[in-house]
C-alpha cells in the first residue's frame, strides 16, 4: 500500500511539473521519501532548475532528520546540477559531513568528483590531492570501484606531468587490480580507460609499439561492442603512437579518421590534435603546414589556457621559424611565451612528483601483500598463532565459497527459468475489468485496453521520453482513467509497466539477435528504452533476479 501511495505521489507530482515547471515548488515534495526523491531527481537531472529544487528537498528533510550520510548525498546531486563554482563548494560540504560516514561511498564520491572538476578545468595539483584522498578513502571502504576510477584519475595527471615510468607502473597495477575484479557492472568502462592509459604512458616514454598493442586492444574492444565513440578515439591515439615510429603517413590517416567525431571529445583534444598534424608536416618538411597548426595550438593557449606538456616544443618551434625567417618581433614574441610555459610547466611537474612520492606510493596493491607476508614470517615463532591465523583463513575461505556457490546457483537456476519461460505474467492480468472495479464506464476501459495493446505491439515503449501524461494524451484519455486501469490490469503501477516491456523487450532481443549480444549494457539500455544502464540493471534485476551482464555472460557461454 505505501509503494502505491509513493508512486501515485510522484505521478501527480509528474503531471504538475509538465503542467507548469515554473511553478513547481518544494511544498510539492516535502512529505515524500527519500527513494521517491531520488527517482524523480533522477528523472528530471536534464532539467538542471528542477532538478536542483529536488535535490534541495532531499537537503531539507536529511538536515531534520539530522542524517549526515544523506546531507552529504543531497549536496553531492546538487553539484551535478550547478555550475563549477557552486558545484565544488557543494562537494567540499558533502566531503565535510560524509568524513566519519559508514556509508561505502562516502566520503570518497565527494573528493573523486571534486578532482574530476578540477582536472576539467586544469587544475591538476588540487585535481591530484583530491584524487588521492579519494584512492585512500576508497581503499579503507574496499570499494574497489571507486579505488579503480580514482587511480584513473591519479596515473592521468602522472601521464601529463609526473614521472612516466612511475605512472606507467601504476597503470600496470591498477590493471592487474582490474582484472582481478572482472565481474564488476562497470568493468568494461575501467578496462578501456586502462588501455588507453596505458598507451599513453608508452606513448610518453617513446615506446610505441607498446603503446599500439594496447590502443589496438582498445579498438577491438571498441568494435565488440559498437561503441563508435571509444573506436574513433583509440584510432585518433594510435595516430600519436605511429608519429613516434616516424610512419607519418598512417599517423596521419589515423589522426584524421579519428578527427571524424570531433564533437565527442572534451577540450584537451584540439591540441593534442593540432600538435600532431602540426608536427607530421614539420618532420616531413612542410615547415608551413606545420607552422599553421602550432599557431593554431597558440590561439588555444591564448583563449583558454589549456596546458600540454608539448606546448614548449611548440613555442621553440614557432621562436626558430620566426628567427630564420628573418621576424624578430614574432621571435621574441614566442620566445617569451616559451619561457613563461616552461615556468609554469616545471612549476608543475615538481608539485605533482613531490605529492605524488609524499602522498601516493604505487598503489600499494602489491606492496602492502608482501609486507603482511613478511611480517608474519618475522613473528611467527610461535606455531600456535599460525595455525590459528591458517585455520580461521581456511573457515572463512570456506563461508565465502559456500556464499559464492550459493548465490551462482540461484543465479543459474533463475537464468534457466528466465530462458525457459521469457514473459512471465501475472494472473491479474487475465483479469475481466468491470466498471465496478474502476468506477470507469465500460466503454472508457476497453478503449484504453485497445490502445494498450497496440502501444505494446508497435513497441512505442522504447520512447525514453514516455510519461503517464504523455501517454494518457497520446490515447485521449486522462492520466487518472490510464493510471487505474494499468494498476488493475497489469497488477502494477505505471513506471513498473513501462521497466517491464524494456526489458522484456531486451530478453528477447538478447536471447534472438547475435548482433544485440555484442552491445555494451550501456547500449542495451538505450536500445531498450532506458537513460542510462543503472537503471536498466535495477529493472532487469528487480523482474528477473540477476543482473543483465550475468544473463548475457551465461548465455555467451551457452551458446559458445
Amino acid at each position: 500500500m505505501k509503494i502505491i501511495v509513493r508512486l501515485t505521489f510522484i505521478i501527480i507530482v509528474l503531471i504538475t511539473m509538465n503542467a507548469n515547471s515554473q511553478n513547481f515548488k518544494k511544498d510539492s515534495l516535502i512529505n515524500t521519501s527519500y527513494e521517491s526523491l531520488i527517482e524523480l531527481y533522477d528523472l528530471y537531472l536534464l532539467d538542471t532548475i528542477n532538478a536542483f529544487k529536488i535535490a534541495k528537498v532531499y537537503l531539507e528533510k536529511a538536515k531534520k532528520d539530522n542524517d549526515s550520510t544523506k546531507i552529504a548525498r543531497a549536496y553531492a546531486r546538487m553539484a551535478f546540477v550547478s555550475e563549477r563554482r557552486k558545484a565544488l563548494n557543494y562537494l567540499d560540504t558533502t566531503i565535510i559531513f560524509s568524513k566519519n560516514s559508514a556509508d561505502k561511498n562516502f566520503p570518497a564520491e565527494g573528493y573523486i568528483n571534486k578532482s574530476l572538476y578540477l582536472f576539467d578545468n586544469d587544475e591538476y595539483e588540487k585535481s591530484l590531492k583530491n584524487a588521492i584522498l579519494g584512492y585512500q578513502s576508497a581503499k579503507d571502504k574496499d570499494n574497489i570501484d571507486q579505488q579503480l576510477t580514482a587511480l584513473h584519475q591519479i596515473n592521468a595527471i602522472n601521464t601529463l606531468w609526473g614521472n612516466y615510468r612511475k605512472a606507467l607502473d601504476s597503470e600496470l597495477l591498477t590493471y592487474k587490480l582490474l582484472m582481478k575484479n572482472n565481474n564488476s557492472e562497470v568493468f568494461i568502462q575501467h578496462y578501456l580507460y586502462s588501455l588507453e592509459g596505458l598507451g599513453k604512458c608508452y606513448v610518453r616514454l617513446n615506446k610505441p609499439d607498446s603503446a599500439l598493442f594496447y590502443f589496438k586492444k582498445g579498438i577491438v574492444e571498441a568494435i565488440k561492442r559498437k561503441d563508435t565513440v571509444t573506436y574513433y578515439a583509440f584510432v585518433s591515439r594510435s595516430g600519436s603512437a605511429l608519429y613516434k615510429t616516424q610512419n607519418y603517413k598512417a599517423a596521419l590517416d589515423s589522426l584524421r579518421k579519428g578527427d571524424k567525431i570531433r564533437e565527442a571529445y572534451n577540450k584537451k583534444y584540439l591540441p593534442y590534435y593540432f600538435y600532431y598534424l602540426g608536427s607530421i608536416f614539420y618532420n616531413q618538411g612542410n615547415t608551413k603546414e606545420g607552422i599553421k597548426y602550432f599557431k593554431k595550438i597558440d590561439s588555444i593557449y591564448e583563449k583558454r589556457h589549456v596546458l600540454q606538456p608539448e606546448l614548449p616544443i611548440v613555442y621553440d618551434k614557432l621562436a626558430t621559424y620566426y628567427q630564420n625567417n628573418g621576424d624578430k618581433e614574432n621571435q621574441l614574441k614566442y620566445l617569451y611565451k616559451l619561457i613563461q610555459v616552461r615556468k609554469i610547466i616545471e612549476a608543475k611537474s615538481i608539485y605533482i612528483k613531490e605529492k605524488t612520492e609524499q602522498d601516493y606510493h604505487i598503489p600499494k596493491l602489491l606492496e602492502e601483500k608482501e609486507a603482511l607476508i613478511e611480517e608474519l614470517n618475522i613473528k611467527n615463532s610461535n606455531t600456535k598463532v599460525i595455525t590459528w591465523v591458517s585455520l580461521s583463513f581456511f573457515a572463512i575461505s570456506i563461508l565465502v565459497t559456500l556464499y559464492y556457490f550459493k548465490r551462482q546457483q540461484l543465479f543459474k537456476k533463475r537464468f534457466e527459468a528466465l530462458e525457459n519461460q521469457l514473459e512471465i505474467k501475472s494472473n491479474k492480468e487475465n483479469k475481466i475489468l468491470s466498471e465496478e472495479d474502476l468506477g470507469l464506464p465500460i466503454t472508457i476501459i476497453e478503449e484504453i485496453l485497445s490502445k494498450l495493446i497496440v502501444f505494446e505491439n508497435k513497441n512505442k515503449f522504447l520512447s525514453q521520453n514516455i510519461s503517464l501524461n504523455e501517454l494518457s494524451k497520446n490515447f485521449k484519455t486522462n492520466s487518472t482513467y490510464l493510471s487505474k486501469v494499468i494498476n488493475l490490469k497489469k497488477d502494477k503501477n505505471f513506471s513498473q509497466y513501462i521497466n517491464d516491456l524494456r526489458v522484456d523487450y531486451s530478453v528477447i532481443k538478447i536471447k534472438e539477435d547475435s548482433k544485440f549480444r555484442r552491445y555494451t549494457i550501456k547500449a542495451i539500455a538505450n536500445e531498450s528504452g532506458f537513460k542510462n544502464a543503472e537503471s536498466f540493471s535495477k529493472a532487469f534485476y528487480k523482474k528477473f533476479g540477476l543482473y543483465p551482464s550475468y544473463y548475457l555472460k551465461q548465455l555467451e557461454n551457452k551458446k559458445g
